[in-house]
This record gives C-alpha cells, sequence and structure tokens, in this order.
C-alpha cells in the first residue's frame, strides 16, 4: 500500500513538472536505487576514518533521508529544469523526456554534497526509443571533502583550496577538479587540466590536490567569497562539495613586534587511523600561513607514527620550514594510566604534547597498538631529550580518555593547554584556569598555551586560537628560527588568545620571565594591547595577583582602555605595582562584539621576587644601553677599555634586551696580556656578577677584556665608542653562530 501511494505521488509529481511530452515520441530515464540502499547499509556497518576531528560512531541505525533530485536539459551550455522531485522512499523512479540531451543531480537532505550524473560528461542522450537506466549511488559526505581557510589575511594574495577524495566505496578516478565562484552564478574559475585521469587506488587514497588561486578572481560580498568545487570523475557520478564561504579580512591579525603567532597542537595526514586523519603538511602551512600565522607545530598521534614514519615526517617538516613560515615537529603522545582499566591491559589514557625530543611510541588499544609509557616515564623520556611538555586538553573525557589526575601535576611537565579549541566542551577552559592558577600558587612554574587540534579542517578549526611567542630581534620577513621559538614555549615567553594580542612586562621582564625588586620599592607594569575591528575592541583589561604559598588569586586592577581615555584597540598603559612578598601577576583582557560574541587573551605571568633591601653599587663605568640593541645574539665579545680617571671595579652588570635574561656569563680582564681580574656568572636572578681579585684600573691605561654573554644582552653596534668613565672598543664578537663583527661592544656598567 505505502509504495501504491509513492507511485502515485511520482506520477502527480511528473503531470506537474513534466513538460507536455508527445506519448509515442517521449524516451525514458529510471533512477535505480538497488545499488544506493546497498551501499548505504554497508555504510552504516563500516568504521571509516573522518577527515576532521573524529566524533564517536553512533549506535543509532542510519534513517533514510529525504533526496532532492533535478533532471536538466542541456541546450547550447545552458541547463533547463524539467523535473524535480523531494523523493523519501529510494525505489526506481521512470522519469519520460522529450528527446535531448540531459544530466541529473541529486542531494540528501542535510548533505552540501550534490552528485552529477552526466554519462562520463557526454550527457544521457534521450531519443523516442529511449530506456536509459542510471544507477543511483550512495556517496557519503567524507567521500569527497571541499576545504578552504575559513579567512584571508588582507595582506595574502592567493586562496589556498584543498579538495580531497577518500571514496573508498568505488575508488573513482578522477578526470579533473573545478573551482567555481559561488557568488557569481557558479562560473568557472580554475581547474586542473589533467591530460589523462587521476588513477585512484589503495595506495594513494585519501588523494589531496591544493589550488592556490589569486583572490580578485572571486566576487566579493560582504567582504566574503563563496566557493564550490566539483570532483569529473570517471564513470562515477561527479560530485559538488561546497559552497563554503571565506571572510577576506580588511586588516591583517594583530600583531606586535617581536611576537610571532602560532598552533601548538594540529594533526597532518600523518595522523591516520580508523577514525581520522588530516591534510598534508604543505597544504597545512599554506592554509594557515593565508590565515596570518607565522608557525605550527605538527603533532601527529604517537600511535600513528613510528621510528621510519617519523623520519618521513621529519624531512616533510624540514622541507616546508622557511624564513617567512616555520614548521615545527612535535608529537601527541598516547600514555597509559595505571587502575583504570575496564578489562585486563584495557586502560584509559591521557594525551602529552612533546615538543623537540626524539620519537616517542605509544599507541591505544582500541588502535590495537597499545601504548608503551605513562605519563610519567613519558614526560621523564622528553626530559632527558631536552623536550617540551604540555598537558593536551587536560580535564577532556571520554571512553578512552581519562583527565589528568592529582598525582600527574606533581610532575616535572612544562605547561598546559588548558585551551584546546577542536574539542573542549566550554567548562574545560574555566576548568583548566582554576587549575593553572592552582599550580602557580603553590610556587610552581608552568605556563599555559592555546591550539586548535585542528585535523584539516581549515574552514571550521584551524586558526580559529593561536599562541603568539616572545622571540625578539626577527621580522615577518626573517622568522625566528625552529629553536627559538621552541625556547618560548619551554619558558612561557607566550600569550594565547582567539583575537586580540595583550602582553605585559615589569621593569622590562617580559611574560615567562622573573624580575627581582627591593621590599619597600615600586616596580613599573607596562601593558599594550592591539585588535582590529574583526576581533573587536577591548572592554575589559584584568591584572591578576597570586602571592606565592597563597590562597587565592586576587584581581589587582580592572582596566577599560575606553573610560581612561586609551584606544580600545591599540594602546598601552603603566601600572606601579609594589609587592612586599614574592608573587606573580598575569593578564587577561577581553573584547566583545554587538551580537555577543566574546574574544579574549590570556598572558603567562610574570614572577616578582621581593628582596631584602641593600646599600647600592657605585657605578665607576657605564657604557649605557644601546638605542638599538637588535640584532641581539649571544656570542663572545674581545676589545679594550681605557678608563679616564682611576675606578676600582669589583661587579659588571649587563644591560639585557627588554623582556629577555641578557647576561654576561663570563668576564676575563688583561693588562699587557696578563690575567689581572675575572668573574663568572652564578644564575638568575642576580643582577651584577661578582669580579675577583676587586681591581683598580688606572686614568689612560689600556685594559682588554674577553667577555662572554648569554641569552639576549644589549648590544652597541659601534667599533668604539666614549662613555661614562672613558673609552671602550670592541676587536672582535664572534656570535653564537660563528659568524665575526668588528662593531659588536657589549653594553655594561662596572661598579665597586
Amino acid at each position: 500500500m505505502k509504495n501504491l501511494l509513492v507511485l502515485c505521488l511520482v506520477v502527480l509529481v511528473l503531470f506537474l513538472v513534466t513538460p507536455s511530452v508527445n506519448a509515442e515520441a517521449a524516451g525514458c530515464i529510471t533512477l535505480d536505487f538497488t545499488q544506493f540502499t546497498d551501499q548505504l547499509e554497508i555504510a552504516t556497518q563500516l568504521e571509516k576514518p573522518s577527515y576532521g576531528i573524529a566524533t564517536l560512531k553512533s549506535e543509532e541505525p542510519t534513517e533514510f533521508r529525504a533526496m532532492n533530485i533535478r533532471v536538466v536539459k542541456v541546450e547550447d551550455d545552458t541547463e533547463i529544469t524539467c523535473f524535480e522531485l523531494n523523493e523519501t522512499f529510494f525505489g526506481d523512479t521512470s522519469i519520460p523526456l522529450d528527446s535531448g540531451t540531459y544530466k541529473v543531480y541529486t542531494q540528501l537532505a542535510g548533505d552540501d554534497t550534490v552528485l552529477e550524473y552526466n554519462n562520463n560528461s557526454e550527457g544521457y542522450v534521450v531519443t523516442s526509443e529511449s530506456q536509459i537506466v542510471i544507477p543511483m549511488v550512495y556517496s557519503p559526505s567524507e567521500g569527497y571533502i571541499l576545504d578552504v581557510s575559513w579567512r584571508i589575511e588582507n595582506s595574502e594574495k592567493y586562496i589556498p583550496i584543498l579538495a580531497v577524495a577518500d571514496d573508498w566505496a568505488t575508488y573513482a578516478d578522477i578526470n579533473n577538479i573545478y573551482v567555481y565562484d559561488h557568488n557569481n552564478g557558479d562560473s568557472l574559475v580554475a581547474s586542473t587540466n589533467w591530460d589523462e585521469p587521476q588513477t585512484i587506488d589503495r595506495s594513494n587514497i585519501p588523494f589531496f590536490y591544493l589550488f592556490n588561486i589569486n583572490k580578485t578572481l572571486f566576487a566579493q560580498v560582504d567582504c566574503a567569497i563563496s566557493l564550490r568545487i566539483k570532483f569529473d570523475l570517471h564513470w562515477s557520478p561527479d560530485n559538488w562539495e561546497g559552497p563554503l564561504n571565506v571572510r577576506i579580512a580588511q586588516d591583517d591579525i594583530p600583531k606586535v613586534i617581536d611576537w610571532y603567532c602560532g598552533d601548538t597542537h594540529l594533526h597532518t595526514n600523518y595522523t591516520s587511523n580508523v577514525y581520522e586523519y588530516g591534510a598534508p603538511i604543505y597544504a597545512t602551512r599554506a592554509s594557515n600561513n593565508a590565515m596570518g600565522l607565522d608557525w605550527m607545530i605538527v603533532t601527529d598521534h604517537s600511535f600513528d607514527l613510528y621510528p621510519a614514519k617519523w623520519a618521513i615526517e621529519t624531512a616533510d617538516c624540514d622541507a616546508h620550514s622557511d624564513g617567512f613560515f616555520r614548521i615545527l615537529q612535535g608529537k601527541e603522545v598516547s600514555c597509559y594510566l595505571p587502575g583504570t582499566e575496564p578489562f585486563p591491559s584495557l586502560y584509559q589514557y591521557n594525551h602529552l604534547l612533546v615538543y623537540g625530543a626524539d620519537f616517542i611510541p605509544g599507541g591505544e588499544w582500541e588502535d590495537g597498538t597499545g601504548s608503551d609509557y605513562t605519563p610519567a616515564e613519558a614526560i621523564a623520556i622528553a626530559n632527558s631529550q631536552g623536550g617540551v611538555t604540555y598537558f593536551a586538553y587536560p580535564f577532556y573525557d571520554d571512553p578512552f580518555r581519562d583527565p589528568w589526575r592529582a598525582e600527574e601535576y606533581n610532575l616535572s611537565f612544562t605547561g598546559l593547554q588548558i585551551w584546546n579549541y577542536g574539542s573542549d566542551r566550554p567548562t574545560h577552559l574555566p576548568d583548566g584556569l582554576a587549575k593553572w592558577s592552582e599550580l602557580l600558587l603553590r610556587g610552581r612554574h608552568v605556563y599555559v598555551e592555546g591550539g586548535t587540534d585542528a585535523h584539516g579542517d581549515f574552514n571550521t578549526v584551524a586558526g580559529k586560537v593561536k599562541t603568539y611567542v616572545y622571540v625578539p630581534g626577527y621580522s615577518q620577513c626573517s622568522l625566528p628560527p625552529r629553536a627559538e621559538i621552541l625556547d618560548a614555549l619551554r619558558n612561557g615567553n607566550s600569550v594565547m588568545t582567539d583575537g586580540p594580542v595583550v602582553i605585559f612586562d615589569i621593569n622590562g621582564a617580559m611574560v615567562g620571565n622573573n624580575v627581582s625588586v627591593t621590599k619597600g620599592t615600586n616596580a613599573s607594569l607596562h601593558i599594550l594591547w592591539n585588535s582590529t575591528p574583526e576581533f573587536c575592541y577591548i572592554h575589559n583589561i584584568v591584572v591578576k595577583s597570586g602571592v606565592i604559598n597563597g590562597t587565592a588569586e586576587n584581581i589587582f586592577r580592572m582596566i577599560q582602555p575606553s573610560a581612561i581615555g586609551k584606544n580600545a584597540l591599540c594602546d598601552e598603559y603603566e601600572l606601579t605595582v609594589s609587592p612586599n612578598e614574592s608573587c606573580y601577576y598575569r593578564v587577561e583582557a577581553y573584547a566583545n562584539t554587538t551580537n555577543g560574541k566574546e574574544y579574549r587573551c590570556y598572558t603567562n605571568p610574570v614572577w616578582v621576587d621581593v628582596l631584602a633591601g641593600s646599600t647600592p653599587s657605585v657605578v665607576v663605568f657605564d657604557t649605557g644601553e644601546s638605542g638599538k640593541p637588535y640584532p641581539s645574539i649571544a656570542g663572545t665579545h674581545k676589545g679594550t677599555i681605557i678608563p679616564s680617571q682611576n675606578i676600582t671595579v669589583s661587579k659588571l652588570y649587563t644591560y639585557p634586551c627588554t623582556g629577555t635574561g641578557g647576561h654576561t656569563k663570563s668576564i676575563k680582564l688583561y693588562e699587557n696580556s696578563t690575567s689581572i681580574a675575572n668573574g663568572t656568572w652564578t644564575g638568575y636572578p642576580a643582577d651584577y656578577i661578582t669580579i675577583t681579585p676587586s681591581v683598580t684600573l688606572f686614568t689612560g691605561h689600556t685594559y682588554n677584556y674577553t667577555i662572554v654573554t648569554g641569552s639576549y644582552p644589549q648590544i652597541l653596534h659601534a667599533a668604539s665608542k666614549e662613555v661614562t668613565g672613558g673609552t671602550i672598543t670592541c676587536s672582535s664578537f664572534v656570535d653564537a653562530n660563528g659568524r665575526t663583527y668588528s662593531n659588536g661592544i657589549p653594553a655594561i656598567r662596572l661598579a665597586e
């Protein structure tokens, strides 16, 4: 009875929408759904990798969804709709048609995939004798994918567009891939123009192709483009994907000099398992770069890697990393949690992000691999190799993974990735901030970072949360080396944000660093912020403080830029702090849109060591600070000092670049090639190093010095300079990379 009703409905629709057809002249196209229903049943039973963030497979059976069916007649490259139906019962559907050339389009409700049946681009030629049968196919949305950056920088010329073919059911060869401008009537913009079809089989699936297309070729509507792509398949229905929208930014993302933004947690196609995979490194770089990022860390799953594959990924990262975009290699290590097994050997896990270390294996039982190390063991291995370790989404919980446990927060890790855009639930960030605050109050120097956990996901996830690192002395055209980005994450010289950038320093000590303040004296807390209209005006900046071994953080000051006459997009402000006991300060900032969207930024702390008062040293020889200290780099300085009066020297101070730990590691003083005094650095937070024995340098005498510096000391870029107390010259400066200069005088003070 149901089939009869459906048949009646089809006949009625055909009568209403089909042009008048002469019964004797009519041909017929029949849509055969036998293959479709078989493939649908198989698809509901198979576990298949998913491009993008994986979700657990639903236990509910897949329901038949309505399908839109549209038949068009092709005349002089123009398509005229002659039949349309929303089908809910997938049985054979016969459609009488006039003589001509036809195509059929189908689209399942809730899916942006449109299948184009076109007889391998020839069209179906209908005559009065035609009885054409077209087998309908079920093409799940994961089979053919369009991915494109959700925004493009104003300064970027090209839009990277990624086409992915993952048709596990048919392995259909691809004739060509076409890109269309949806804002301009789906007009053709670009295509692959291959001479021969691309063969698709088990060896190269998923198949990736990256377009880089000039953004001016697309029409913009409300500062956005909209695009579709078509996979022209060989003897299989063509797949239309999209439309996807791309914001064409009016401003580049917020930037601050010496700060560089990146993603600390993302996956590529080296992650490939029964649940998920990602995009190739070259495509991931192109998309993140177009969105305004400067660097990224590839953190593929340890259970998807093995030593040989790790080596190949290392070479891939190296090949696509350069001075315009840096790619670091890390990994997401699965660590098993003893005591959590529901059955013997079936443990729960948590995930540890490891940067700057060798390959560390670690599997999960649901992937058939099994884990190698507990969190304590994995962290110990990473630390022994000089690695950096961050807990990944420490409060995440699912049938396979547990939140990090209380005892694990006592381990010697670097920090917490408490902002994980791809998979965090709304409570995870507040929970992470509370745990971080608890650790800071206990005196732990641990840091926070943000990442996306993107698996491709260029249009939805990638680039939404960023970590900015402070690495002075470089530029957007010559980015910091990967090792220095890694050191910034190691030392917490970073902030995390999904929009505005807010940084601060205390007496020049940048976030992540320590500063010493004498008890009873004031210190300057200097805040700088930068945003754009895209990421909103900053309405509130909160300075928080915590006393070491205290019970709770305090709000030290709340600042509303507009209320104090400051520019809410880009400005700076200075506060005075007078701590009486050792503590830390950190900053949070909030920017709101008119529709309620909120963007946020969280800085790492500056720790303040409060010292007892002491009698200051008497300065006797002072070069002063460098007006232009950069480029700055550690190295060995040699030259001469000629005092303008007798001076007694027992201490040396080195001017650091702002926010760094620039210092002198050692000094040696000579007269006539005879060593007369020396001194060695004893570590932070000492301001001066002691020179022994205390020595008198006489007026007009020439004394040779050898000064070895560390971190980022200020440098006077001159061969000779008249300074307070005499003259200082440079005979040679050999930097940490072995390059030699003749104009590198260290910025120093000598004191009694």
